[in-house]
């Protein structure tokens, strides 16, 4: 059974602390509460003050727990050799020592480095 504290806890944890700012809450099928704020208390987007914003689509993987994904540098347009002169510039001479290497929609590597333990 889902108690009113168990709502007003529910949307205390999704920073609505006033359920008069509240449109609608609904209990989904898998217990999970939706909550759709009023309209003036949404967040403000770029659209509503008419800022352009730039196409930030989605990462793709390079490298997950040291193993390289050729089909995501395919889809990339790049190649082996590029990846190891980008890593070779960050101290990383074998791919096997990044944990994760992640090729954003502008062409930037984020990339982590496994832990080092020692023996």
């Amino acid at each position: 059974m889902y108690t009113l504290n168990d709502l007003l806890e529910q949307l205390r944890i999704k920073d609505i602390h006033n359920i008069a700012d509240v449109e609608f809450a609904i209990l989904e099928t898998n217990g999970q509460l939706s909550v759709i704020p009023k309209s003036q208390k949404r967040p403000v987007s770029p659209e509503d003050l008419n800022i352009p914003t730039k196409y930030e689509g989605v990462s793709l993987d390079i490298i997950v727990d040291g193993e390289v994904s050729y089909e995501n540098l395919k889809l990339a347009n790049l190649d082996v050799d590029w990846l190891n002169n980008t890593l070779s510039k960050f101290g990383i001479n074998n791919p096997k020592d990044v944990l994760l290497a992640s090729l954003d929609s502008e062409g930037k590597l984020y990339y982590q480095v496994k832990e080092r333990r020692n023996k």
